[in-house]
């Protein structure tokens, strides 16, 4: 073990060197690629036509990659897509800035472009005494286009009205109505809203999470025969074991028919749905892998190079016949994070692998951090140590530059971003920043939701007036409620994956235990009172 870390340290210290242009065009497409343009365009020494030359290399023109490009040229390059079909007399104003300006300066806006010739849709609904009233007056389309785009702070003092049932007619058939649902159902204030999407339909052609969000939102104004007829129509819209999982789980809390937990038992899939069902019968957890790899040298591949990770998921894709053997070409401890990535999916996701690579970074740890390390880098990254994210989360714990500078600043040190590849170095990275969230959050389904969304989203979450309290299918009404899907499905995983990892250290816990825990702030957080 100590030869691979010294291994690891050593081909980490080549790939931190400067790239060239050349270097970068020859990488293939990805957010790695894309991680590398990033840093080659925020070097000094980089000219403006190299610069633009690699900008337009990248496979995502992503907020940081405009940033840094702009403040090397001082603009941003114009997309390759022209809006050659735009009408001049179409005033341009999104509804995200016209709802931040008050009533009167929008009547007089409106009413400037009127004498100009112009025109603006959302200006006609937005100036109007009563906006919704206009809104609903529109196509679908539009009614959902200045909906979904407005401010929460506009939507609830404005829009917090009833849909007709002739408006929904309308909408359930717009593509942008599912977003529409999304965003009344998630938002508590906007009771009017959500209380007009109470109503029966055979079937629809909205997704299976619209329909899902409306069965719980049945729920919460105590309609369940509602909810089941919603559930019904979400199990066809979907053909993910997981989904499924989640739908016969809402079932039998609603109906208590434990035919629902059988079906729950039948699933390949662990998640807290099929673990809970578990919980209920008194029956055992499903056994999962965990390899136990001798080490292996490998001369041409560095599993801290985030270009050779890209290289070999080509190859995956390109292979899909051939995993097993390439399993057994990264069957080693180095790359145990890989090897069982590999054989996950040559299973089709139906063989549940759990490996605990890298386990000297856990020393010292007790298990419940230990527990809580692996669940979330199985999440993250499935144990590849040169993962980039598109937003250029890096390493095996998806850590975001700003936040690896942060923590190296705490120490003292200065950090070059590539040192987050080493698994070791991740880890006691992403170790140093659960420590600061643990002084405010204790359970690991906060420390989730605080690690992807942040923790002043989280706090927002556990001081709303409606989540997380004791009432009527708690906690799992408040886990469907949380506003932001990423943060919330992140949530769910990361519990499921704690379970089963601290089960593996030799902790005993169920899921239920910790799921019952979550209503009673002071064994949970410091957030709430």
């Amino acid at each position: 073990m100590k030869y691979l870390l010294l291994f690891l340290l050593l081909s980490l210290a080549l790939w931190t060197k400067s790239l060239n242009l050349k270097e970068i065009e020859a990488m293939p497409t990805s957010y790695a690629k894309d991680y590398y343009i990033w840093r080659f365009i925020s070097e000094k020494k980089t000219s403006k036509e190299e610069a633009l030359q690699a900008y337009k290399l990248a496979k995502k023109k992503s907020y940081k990659l405009k940033k840094a490009i702009y403040n090397k040229l001082g603009y941003t390059p114009n997309s390759d897509k022209k809006n050659s079909k735009r009408d001049p007399k179409n005033f341009i104003i999104y509804p995200s800035t016209a709802s931040k300006k008050s009533l009167k300066e929008l009547k007089r806006l409106y009413k400037k472009i009127q004498a100009q010739g112009k025109y603006s849709d959302t200006l006609k609904i937005m100036s109007a005494d009563e906006p919704f009233k206009v809104l609903s007056q529109q196509k679908a389309s539009l009614q959902c286009y200045i909906f979904n785009k407005v401010t929460s702070k506009y939507r609830k003092r404005y829009f917090n009205r009833a849909f007709t049932p002739q408006q929904l007619e309308k909408l359930i058939h717009e593509k942008q109505f599912n977003q529409t649902i999304y965003k009344v159902v998630t938002t508590h204030s906007l009771q009017k809203t959500k209380e007009s999407l109470l109503f029966f339909i055979k079937d629809n052609n909205l997704t299976f999470e619209s329909n899902f969000l409306l069965a719980v939102n049945a729920i919460e104004f105590k309609e369940p025969k509602v909810a089941l007829n919603f559930l019904k129509i979400a199990r066809t819209k979907t053909t993910y074991q997981s989904q499924f999982d989640q739908v016969d789980f809402w079932n039998y809390l609603i109906s208590k028919d434990k035919k629902y937990l059988e079906q729950l038992l039948k699933s390949h899939d662990i998640n807290i749905y099929t673990l809970e069902a578990r919980d209920i019968l008194n029956i055992p957890y499903p056994k999962v892998v965990t390899p136990k790899l001798p080490f292996k040298y490998f001369e041409d591949f560095d599993v801290a190079n985030p270009i050779d990770w890209e290289k070999l998921k080509i190859e995956i894709k390109k292979n899909p016949k051939k995993l097993g053997k390439l399993a057994e070409k990264y069957k080693s401890s180095e790359t145990l994070g890989i090897y069982s990535y590999i054989k996950e999916k040559e299973s089709n996701y139906k063989v549940p692998y759990y490996p605990m690579p890298y386990p000297l970074a856990m020393w010292g740890l007790n298990k419940e951090r230990a527990a809580l390390l692996y669940a979330i880098a199985r999440q993250e990254s499935r144990f590849v140590p040169a993962s980039v994210s598109p937003s250029y989360a890096l390493g095996m714990m998806q850590i975001m530059p700003f936040l690896i500078k942060h923590l190296a600043k705490e120490r003292g040190k200065e950090i070059d971003l590539d040192e987050i590849f080493n698994p070791y170095t991740a880890v006691n990275y992403a170790n140093q920043h659960l420590d600061y969230l643990n002084k405010w959050l204790y359970h690991p389904l906060f420390v989730a939701y605080a690690y992807n969304g942040g923790i002043g989203f989280t706090r927002r979450i556990l001081r709303s007036s409606h989540l997380f309290k004791q009432g009527a299918y708690e906690p799992f009404l408040s886990m469907e409620l949380v506003d932001y899907k990423e943060t919330r499905e992140y949530g769910k995983k990361i519990l499921a994956n704690y379970v089963i990892y601290l089960n593996l250290l030799g902790g005993q816990i169920k899921v239920s235990d910790l799921l019952k825990s979550l209503i009673y702030p002071d064994q949970t957080d410091r957030f709430r009172k």
